[in-house]
């Protein structure tokens, strides 16, 4: 009886292994079920970064911060920065919200903009309010009086060590600076984003 048991249990392991087998040659041949993710250079005639675009609303691109260069941050945002070239920026972006004490990032409650708008804010708000990049708080407000509860902050509001961000529909999809105030316009709520993505960029000295 023990004899006929132990066949039994070496001829159970055998199918195992047989399964196991041919799993394992139907995996290593079949096709790969995850897509593979889009890398890229992207160079600003300076500095090169690597670009990886997980996704069409995630983009991971590392850099070498702090005094001596010696940490490793990984940006993540939204857009990549190839994708947001055709949007013109005027001004000098890159000096304008350095030494600030807050952000005010803005919006019109009469515009009939919608959350998707509140992307783009957040965006700004998880760069610019981040210890590892500029460390700056970044405050919701409205130009207008609103029963939300939020600040009234135009772009008559900034100073020296307050810039408002302003984010708004328009013709064109462009970012501009006026005074102490930065205007990202889109012609509509998803081109809000890309210029917010745009904008960020180019404050970081990844875009020029």
């Amino acid at each position: 009886m023990l004899e006929k048991k132990s066949d039994g249990v070496q001829y159970f392991i055998l199918i195992l292994i047989g399964i196991l087998l041919i799993g394992g040659i139907y995996f290593f041949f079949s096709e790969p079920s995850i897509a593979v993710q889009d890398n890229y250079q992207y160079s600003n005639g300076e500095s090169t970064f690597n670009v990886t675009k997980v996704s069409d609303t995630e983009t991971h691109i590392p850099m070498n911060i702090g005094t001596l260069s010696t940490i490793i941050y990984t940006l993540v945002l939204r857009n990549d920065p190839l994708s947001l070239e055709d949007i013109t920026v005027e001004g000098a972006l890159n000096t304008r919200i350095f030494g600030d004490e807050e952000i005010y990032v803005t919006i019109n409650p009469n515009a009939g903009l919608t959350s998707k708008t509140t992307i783009a804010a957040l965006e700004i708000d998880k760069t610019i309010d981040n210890d590892y990049l500029y460390g700056v708080p970044v405050h919701s407000a409205m130009t207008q009086e609103n029963t939300q509860g939020y600040p009234v902050k135009s772009c008559y509001d900034g100073s020296d060590n307050t810039t408002v961000i302003w984010l708004t529909l328009g013709s064109e999809t462009k970012v501009y600076t006026d005074e102490y105030c930065i205007i990202i316009v889109g012609t509509d709520e998803n081109e809000i984003i890309r210029a917010a993505d745009r904008m960020l960029y180019q404050l970081l000295g990844i875009m020029e």
